[in-house]
């Protein structure tokens, strides 16, 4: 078979006239006829498209009439779209955009992540390394979205990689730091006055037992203790102490409110990002954006579930109105209830309810509620940032008034100066291998008078 008729050839047929000279001009002529089989009135045969011609000019001389029966090869094939100048312009304008979309990323690929995770992680990196879909990439980018997501306290580790257009994100989510009973170091002190249920002791000595009856401001746990042989042990104090008691909220609900509402008019700005550009498409405000309820969504479009190299912003205005809401005393009523809740479980997030006493009424369109929760909580005072820096200070302060006839020292922890000479003691008079609690005791440093 000739190889040139698998690019292009034709079938045709030779009818009427000298159909037999005109094969023996034709091999004369050097065109080269295949598949060549007696038809009626002539015969039927295969050659080059590009011989056709030829051929046909033959049989006209000898009144012979040639008709195209099909044509094959793949340039017949491929002809439709090569008259199709579009189709080569976009080719051409293709391969550069090809090219130079190279560096872009294509898709954020967080397949390891969860859809909470992955939320976080890709608006980390759009809003402070705008890393996203559209945008170039580089490897500083890359540096500085690892570090973005570290920083942002989600993930223990982070690691970008850029493959084919994909971003790829790989993290670990955090885990929470352990509670440590730091303590206080004055001691632990009830907020609130009641009768101790049960006890929990962590660190200290504890004042206070069940059935025990305390005030506001009493001490609870303490942080000293003395041993047999009256060394002192000083321990941050840290527990918790359960207490029934009596807690009161009064709450005021009007029973008209001035609220914004939604119209239901609306109206969205997009915004194209590639390549660090922001190309802001036009469009109609039917209202002003002002007093509007903002909502902003990130979108990546796709043909046939494949993702382009842009992204597209898109911010929906919503109109809306204060208008005037009234409240039936039953609606007031149920979010005067909640508000108490709320305020009561922000006081203390680990009430257990025993009863509760209800007061309403109503004056002037304001509806008054007081009620007076009896419950079981915690009852000590939280830990704050300056008592944690007292507590620092005290651990590491020398303690001259339990140990007589020792003074502190001015600098406990900096070498002799001014040809002082600084003796450090613990228990056994040594100086002690390391700084800090040792098994419930803080070796304190002193200096001899």
């Amino acid at each position: 078979m000739d190889v040139r008729l698998l690019w292009a050839g034709v079938w045709f047929t030779a009818q009427n006239g000298d159909a037999e000279s005109l094969l023996s001009e034709a091999a004369r002529a050097g065109l080269h006829l295949s598949a060549v089989s007696p038809a009626p009135g002539g015969f039927s045969g295969r050659c080059a498209a590009w011989q056709y011609r030829n051929l046909a000019a033959l049989a006209r001389k000898r009144r012979v009439r040639l008709r195209i029966q099909t044509r094959t090869g793949l340039y017949f094939r491929l002809r439709p779209f090569l008259r199709r100048r579009g189709l080569w312009v976009g080719v051409l304008l293709f391969v550069p955009l090809l090219v130079w979309s190279q560096d872009l990323v294509w898709a954020v690929d967080a397949g390891s992540l969860t859809t909470g995770q992955r939320a976080r992680a890709e608006a980390i990196l759009r809003e402070q390394v705008q890393l996203m879909p559209g945008s170039a990439v580089t490897q500083e980018k890359l540096a500085a979205g690892e570090y973005a997501l570290l920083q942002s306290g989600e993930f223990s580790w982070a690691s970008l990689n850029f493959l084919d257009g994909r971003l790829v994100v790989e993290a670990a989510a955090a885990k929470p730091v352990p509670d440590i009973a730091v303590g206080k170091a004055d001691g632990v002190f009830a907020k609130a006055a009641g009768t101790v249920i049960r006890t929990n002791l962590v660190s200290g000595t504890m004042l206070a037992a069940p059935g025990q009856a305390v005030e506001a401001g009493q001490l609870l746990i303490g942080t000293s203790r003395t041993e047999r042989d009256g060394t002192p042990i000083y321990e941050p104090a840290a527990g918790a102490v359960f207490a029934q008691f009596d807690w009161e909220s009064t709450q005021e609900e009007p029973l008209k409110i001035t609220a914004k509402q939604l119209t239901g008019k609306l109206f969205s700005k997009r915004v194209i990002s590639t390549n660090g550009q922001r190309i802001s498409l036009p469009s109609w405000k039917p209202f002003s954006e002002e007093t509007a309820l903002v909502t902003t969504r990130h979108i990546q479009p796709d043909i046939l579930g494949f993702g382009l190299p842009f992204s597209v912003e898109e911010t929906t205005y919503s109109e809306q109105t204060e208008q005037e809401i009234p409240y039936t005393e039953e609606q007031a009523l149920a979010l005067a209830k909640l508000h108490s809740l709320q305020a009561l479980f922000n006081a203390y997030p680990d009430a257990a309810f025993v009863a509760q006493k209800e007061d309403i009424s109503v004056e002037n369109n304001i509806l008054y509620y007081r009620v007076v929760y009896t419950i079981v909580a915690n009852i000590c005072a939280e830990q704050t940032a300056a008592e944690s820096e007292k507590l620092s200070a005290a651990v590491y302060a020398c303690f001259s008034v339990l140990l007589p006839g020792r003074s502190a020292c001015p600098q406990p922890f900096g070498p002799a100066r001014s040809g002082r000479t600084d003796t450090w003691c613990g228990r056994s008079g040594r100086r002690p291998r390391s700084w800090g609690p040792r098994h419930g005791v803080f070796p304190a440093p002193f200096c001899r008078g």
